[in-house]
């Protein structure tokens, strides 16, 4: 089989990845179904695919503190361009999920990072309404 047709067939599931988390966000009000498309396309890397989970009036809140409230979808869509040179393995597994009416917590695990980073894990939570997640919060670590 030639180079690039093992390119196209490798690169393939991703971008259907990509557009199945569009179509969920776009089709799906159910929260727990968007906050899955939403960890799908973040693991596919696709920021646009990612974003359109978002509500255009997104709070991105870090209740720790130690990062300013981000505000609406460019905001979002700078805080998460790392993806965009993240290493091709990175990505989060969900260790434990909790739903309860529009609300959907992760416990989420780092993967894919230099050894160095090792494997950090971070709590999520999620208010999705209308198909969309509203806001996200991060709770501090301790």
């Amino acid at each position: 089989m030639p180079k690039f047709c093992s390119i196209v067939w490798l690169a393939l599931p991703l971008s259907l990845l990509s557009l199945q988390a569009m179509a969920a966000c776009g089709t799906f009000t159910d929260p727990e179904h968007v906050v899955q498309a939403e960890v799908d396309a973040f693991n596919a890397h696709d920021i646009e695919a990612f974003a359109a989970c978002f509500a255009d009036n997104v709070a991105i809140v870090d209740l720790a503190g130690k990062r300013p409230v981000r505000n609406g979808l460019p905001a979002l869509r700078d805080a998460y361009a790392f993806l965009r040179t993240s290493p091709k393995d990175f990505h989060v597994e969900i260790v434990k999920r909790i739903v309860s009416g529009p609300i959907v917590v992760d416990h989420e695990r780092a993967l894919g990072l230099p050894a160095e980073k090792g494997k950090p894990e971070a709590v999520a939570v999620y208010e999705v309404r209308n198909g969309k997640i509203l806001n996200m919060w991060f709770p501090p670590p301790k």
